[in-house]
């Protein structure tokens, strides 16, 4: 809300010049043009005396570099567009300001002011919709604009009128909603649309709130380790399609950007939990920041008594481990920090009513990227969302009831850790940072011993989306974008893949198939993949699992695992991913309402090896209640359920990095490893007194 337009005005200028992309053609195909009676965005823009304005700036804006098109014709043609349009009013106040100017001339905008008020304000929603004020939640719109940056939407309240109003990027209000045209949906705005081209620890340095924390960052130097953003050498070098007999030519990534996730104490928060001192500022520069980090090394070294490190730019040094675990290598829209789609009572369609706990694991920074090795421990964070928690909830903790012969529905009950609060917003201030988003919380965030040891404790669950930080901070993770997307070897940090083996993901977004979380990836061909493990959160036995699915095409897999992924070790024999979960070789049934019975299957095909899809989520129905699990599946699927296959059971522990790979072992080039889902089990869950929980 709070920004510096000179200031983004020249950093969108240097970032545009050379970024080159955009979500359109270079030039608008003629046979696009409507040639019925029916305004479009331009025809609305261009007899609008309140915003024609924004129609003469699009007139200036090419669609490229390389192209003859503008703007506005684009925005004369078929399409999708949503288009966040200032009033004529809002576009010479900001001109005026930024040009220290009366009545500035519109004819005589500069391109990259231009560009600036035009990219930010439109999103290209392909062959979706566009959007309605109907579909707006709090946090990110999930199409990027022109810009490649994202949205954000929250929500206020009008001081004079008491109405409640929309906000775009904290700082626009919507005062013309859902004008529904030809070609898109226009929402008039009471200022410009204004993005923040600041990476994200100066964001947070610029957030008056967070002078302390942004001095954290400086002084261990996490500041300059998250000041990148794009991935030029990809930029240059990758292919633009791949091809394959079996699929056709896809379009790869265009872009590989980088991005990081911020969890952030206010200035507030660290009074009032740790004593420091009341920040004292000066044109906005933190004075007393000497005093206060004696304060912070104190309570650094009781949290953390290991870390004895003098150098604060050091993995060693406690107040070193207090920032970084504060911090993500993944950019997290607020909607995907976790991700609701398929867990069992939970309707797509109706997102804002949610329904029993979701967790996602994340580890934090410092990254340990492919054959790199440990210099400290590796940390996680568990977030959970659902709708007894009351808000999404780092490291929160409790029991479960688990008995569904009982007519239990995965409860919580006995909750012993509430978990600390992520705020959806930060009073106003803009979060959503050139590399990044930060969000508050509302208490300190410490890897206290209590969280590996009791919090992560727990058979921990990974959607293979969220082990791939470059997946999600380049907004692949479950979309509404129903289409198959491909990429390239190298685009991935955690993971190597043979040129032979062509990696290929689909949300799913819309089907009802019985993959955890709707979505899936697909290894084609001669696949022969490594995929660097997340850690465990303490020294012990554990069982890894992975996806079992089947298919007559799946062919057969070799699994390998070990520490040096250049010299991993064969484990058993291989796989044959051809075999029906109800082959006598893994011998599942389906469940009937005889749960003992059921119970004596789980036992047998653990024994060879197999384990039934968990309960927790199911097949979405067509954005209806999900209500048949993945356990089941009592339709077509029951064939080509996605198994549990146990992998090995081990010791592992938290400063370890270790690989599994995955190689086909057919000469056919037509076979496919269908990646879904992974667990670690310590083991107390899978051989305790208790029985494992089904959910």
């Amino acid at each position: 809300m709070k920004i510096n337009f000179k200031k983004c005005l020249l950093a969108v200028a240097i970032i545009a010049a050379g970024t080159g992309f955009y979500s359109c053609a270079d030039k608008v195909d003629d046979s696009d043009l409507y040639t019925f009676t029916g305004s479009t965005i331009t025809d609305y823009l261009q007899k609008s005396d309140n915003y024609n304005y924004f129609n003469i700036i699009c007139e200036k804006v090419r669609l490229s570099k390389k192209s003859d098109s503008n703007i506005a014709q684009l925005l004369s043609a078929r399409g999708n567009y949503t288009v966040f349009v200032p009033t004529n009013e809002a576009i010479q106040s900001y001109l005026d300001s930024i040009y220290v100017t009366k009545d500035y001339d519109i004819t005589q905008i500069p391109d990259s002011t231009a560009e600036y008020i035009v990219r930010n304000s439109i999103i290209d929603n392909g062959i979706a919709h566009a959007y309605l004020s109907t579909d707006f939640l709090v946090g990110a719109l999930e199409k990027t604009n022109m810009n490649d940056r994202y949205i954000t939407i929250s929500y206020g309240q009008d001081t004079v009128s008491g109405k409640a109003t929309t906000i775009v990027n904290e700082h626009s209000i919507i005062i013309a909603p859902d004008v529904e045209l030809t070609n898109g949906v226009i929402h008039g705005v009471d200022n410009v649309v204004s993005m923040s081209n600041a990476y994200l620890p100066d964001l947070i340095e610029q957030t008056p709130n967070l002078k302390v924390f942004s001095m954290l960052l400086k002084q261990t130097g996490w500041d300059k380790k998250m000041s990148f953003y794009r991935d030029e050498d990809y930029e240059q070098n990758h292919p633009e399609t791949i091809t394959s007999s079996d699929f056709g030519t896809l379009e790869c990534p265009k872009h590989r950007y980088y991005g990081f996730t911020a969890f952030v104490e206010t200035d507030s928060i660290f009074m009032e939990k740790w004593g420091i001192p009341a920040p004292i500022l000066a044109n906005g520069i933190l004075q007393n920041g000497d005093e206060i980090l004696e304060v912070i090394k104190e309570k650094a070294a009781q949290a953390y008594p290991a870390a004895t490190g003098t150098d604060l730019k050091e993995e060693d040094n406690a107040v070193n481990q207090f920032v970084s675990y504060h911090l993500l290598p993944e950019r997290l829209t607020l909607d995907k920090i976790v991700v609701h789609h398929a867990e069992m009572g939970y309707a797509y369609n109706n997102p804002s009513q949610l329904s029993i706990d979701v967790a996602e694991y994340y580890e934090t920074l410092p990254q340990i990227n492919f054959g790199s090795t440990c210099k400290s421990h590796r940390r996680m964070m568990k977030i959970t969302e659902g709708k007894q928690t009351n808000g999404k909830r780092i490291n929160r903790h409790c029991k479960y009831k688990t008995d569904v012969e009982a007519g239990d529905f995965y409860e919580e009950y006995d909750v012993d850790r509430e978990g600390i609060l992520i705020e959806e917003s930060n009073k106003g201030y803009v979060n959503n940072a050139l590399n990044g988003f930060y969000y508050t919380i509302d208490d300190i965030l410490l890897y206290d011993p209590d969280v590996p040891n009791t919090v992560l404790n727990e058979r921990l669950r990974w959607d293979i989306s969220a082990l791939l930080p470059e997946f999600i901070t380049n907004g692949y993770r479950l979309t509404t974008d129903t289409r198959w997307h491909i990429f390239p070897p190298g685009y991935f940090d955690y993971m190597q893949f043979s040129k032979e083996c062509k990696y290929r993901y689909q949300s799913y977004y819309y089907s009802s198939l019985p993959n955890y979380q709707g979505d899936e990836h697909n290894l084609n061909g001669q696949y022969d993949v490594i995929f660097r493990l997340p850690p465990v959160p303490y020294y012990g036995t554990w069982e890894l699992r992975i996806t079992k699915a089947s298919y007559p095409t799946f062919g057969m897999a070799q699994m390998y695992i070990g520490k040096n992924p250049d010299n991993l070790h064969p484990i058993g024999l291989p796989v044959d991913l051809r075999l029906e979960p109800r082959n006598v070789s893994i011998g599942n049934e389906i469940d009937t309402d005889d749960w003992d019975h059921n119970y004596e299957n789980d036992k047998a095909i653990r024994l060879h090896g197999y384990m039934k899809p968990p309960y927790h989520n199911g097949l979405p129905a067509g954005g209806g209640v999900v209500s048949n699990s993945l356990r089941n599946c009592k339709n077509v699927y029951e064939q080509n359920l996605r198994m549990r296959r146990i992998v090995t059971q081990g010791t592992f522990g938290p400063d370890e990095v270790w690989y599994l790979r995955v190689k086909s072992v057919l000469e056919s080039t037509a076979t496919m490893f269908l990646w879904d889902y992974m667990e670690w089990a310590p083991k107390w869950v899978y051989s305790g007194t208790e029985p494992e929980d089904i959910w």
